[in-house]
């Protein structure tokens, strides 16, 4: 719905639009007879995961010719002795849904989602599944932008209405004037942390069945908890509307007996828990307190003589990859470099864990659990907004009366810290961190009103800031450690808090497995740098300058080129 206030229009937490993409398996009709009976009966000219996955499981026992596929089907529907093509592909399908993922992965759905951010929030990070949404590091948002939960247009709460739109204003003129005083890319990505997520996001997602699944199970479960409702309604929104998309797509069949079948399916790392349910990470919390910076709970390093062996090799190859100067060589070398990287990480996966306890603003993390090959935990987000809340409540005073005398901010700062994220670069800078502080506070205590008020705190949530301190759980493994997950991370393109926590968990990881230290480096260690500007991390590993950028760049991207 839209809602309109003070001559103003607004969406809400109930405008979720989906959008169809695609869907694989698909296969577009070819025989006429058939196409006609598909277009009256089921509205669709092609073959979808219903029709082609129960047929083709033909190929386990024995072949298939997917050229007669369609044949095999028409004369199904036409024998009077058979029944109904959907109760045939139903037993079909039904001899093998609750095997394992080999099917519950095979049908994939692409979908265009626009809502508010808290999608991203709520989707991304889903093993199996991949996602491109609005970006809350460099999108700029408006006032006429804000979306408001849907519950605020009860009349009851028209003057939490009044307040919550005029709070999220204010947060949104004070984000224009950090983009002005600290440029654009520095201003939004550091301010658009203290914007909760009401404003809108459009999201592209491509999901298997297996993870709508997952996705179906969390609102199902979140429905039947006993302490409340703690899972978006958006989420529960898109996942309702999954019945109607996959009857659209001709994979409603295997998707209602999926989620029939009490088996659970892939992991999914999310924020919206119950806050009342014990966890791992929440003992941790409770043992060794938020951290600030990451700290390592456990480390194991069985560096055997086959691991000594093979890293000397690979540190090997990455040295003549870093002494290479020939474009064309140097692409050679580094690809040999990544090949050796990946085959000794593999083999050796097994041999080095760190697990390390740490913290990171709800933003960043959304944006950390998108790499799916680090396994990690994290905390419910109505902890972490109850323990803000209840840290500002006590300084508020302090916050409201705070000026810029030095030693008083630092010593602010320090606190509100505990338990909200706050740039290095806002630290030296008065008249922006002030502000920064004052907007978050403001924020926070009118969440703890919406909640004393009745309002349930996952409506109460769009008005957290997305800088609130999470605490997360990560375990790394050797792949994510000097293959994926961590070279990515200490590249300078990523994300600043993203980056200055990874150098941090380089250095103390470096200290506990100090046979890792030349490879606890950013992605540009196999050689070059394949971003578009090289900067200084590069210098530290090799001789690099502009000319040999550009050569090894365009070289590669020839060799890429489509004819």
């Amino acid at each position: 719905m839209v809602l309109k206030f003070n001559g103003q229009e607004f969406t809400t937490d109930d405008d979720l639009k989906i959008t169809s993409l695609g869907v694989l398996p698909s296969k577009e009709i070819k025989n006429k007879r058939l196409k006609e009976i598909f277009l009256q009966k089921y509205g669709r000219s092609f073959l979808g995961a219903d029709d082609l996955v129960p047929y083709a499981q033909s190929l386990v026992s024995g072949g298939m010719d997917f050229e007669q596929l369609e044949n095999e089907i028409l004369g199904d529907i036409l024998d009077p002795e058979k029944e109904d093509l959907r109760e045939i592909e139903f037993k079909k399908s039904a001899t093998g849904i609750a095997r394992g993922h080999s099917l519950g992965g095979l049908p994939v759905i692409a979908l265009g989602i626009t809502g508010t951010k808290m999608i991203d929030s709520g989707l991304t990070g889903l093993v199996y599944s991949r996602s491109l949404a609005t970006s809350s590091r460099r999108r700029e948002t408006t006032a006429s932008e804000i979306s408001v939960p849907k519950i605020l247009t009860k009349p009851e709460y028209q003057t939490i209405l009044h307040e919550y739109l005029k709070i999220s204003k204010e947060v949104l003129d004070m984000a224009h004037v950090f983009k002005e005083k600290f440029g654009k890319l520095g201003g939004v990505e550091t301010f658009n942390k203290v914007i909760p997520y009401n404003n809108p996001a459009n999201l592209f997602y491509t999901v298997p069945l297996d993870s709508l699944t997952t996705l179906k199970f969390e609102t199902e479960a979140d429905q039947q908890n006993k302490n409340g409702n703690f899972v978006p309604r958006e989420i529960h929104s898109l996942t309702e509307s999954f019945f109607d998309l996959t009857k659209k797509n001709g994979m409603d069949i295997m998707f209602n007996q999926r989620i029939q079948v009490p088996r659970d399916t892939y992991l999914h790392y999310t924020v919206f828990t119950d806050p009342n349910s014990s966890s791992y990470i929440g003992d941790l919390i409770q043992t060794h307190g938020l951290k600030i910076s990451p700290k390592i709970i456990e480390s194991n390093n069985y560096a055997s003589a086959g691991f000594k062996k093979g890293l000397k090799q690979l540190e090997q190859i990455l040295k003549e990859a870093h002494e290479t100067f020939d474009p064309e060589l140097l692409l050679e070398k580094s690809k040999q470099a990544m090949f050796e990287l990946r085959e000794f990480s593999s083999n050796y996966n097994s041999s080095i864990n760190v697990k390390i306890l740490d913290s990171l603003s709800w933003r960043v993390w959304s944006e950390q659990k998108r790499h799916a090959t680090l396994k990690q935990n994290v905390e419910s987000i109505y902890i972490a907004a109850d323990r803000a809340f209840k840290n500002i409540s006590h300084l508020l005073p302090e916050i409201n009366s705070i000026n810029e005398n030095v030693w008083n901010l630092n010593s602010l700062v320090n606190k509100v810290e505990k338990t909200i994220i706050i740039d290095d670069r806002l630290k030296s800078k008065p008249d922006l961190v002030i502000p920064y502080i004052q907007n978050t506070a403001k924020q926070l205590m009118l969440y703890g009103k919406m909640i004393q008020k009745g309002i349930e705190k996952r409506d109460a949530l769009y008005i957290v800031p997305k800088n609130i301190r999470v605490g997360t759980f990560e375990n790394y493994d050797l792949i994510n450690l000097i293959d994926l997950e961590l070279p990515l991370r200490l590249c300078n393109t990523c994300e600043p808090e993203r980056k200055a926590s990874s150098l941090k968990k380089r250095e103390i990881i470096s200290e506990a497995i100090p046979e890792l230290k030349n490879l606890l480096k950013p992605k540009c260690n196999i050689g070059f740098c394949t971003e578009g500007k090289y900067c200084v991390n590069i210098l530290d590993i090799r001789g690099y300058d502009q000319e040999i950028h550009k050569k090894v760049k365009d070289h590669m991207l020839n060799k890429a080129r489509y004819s």
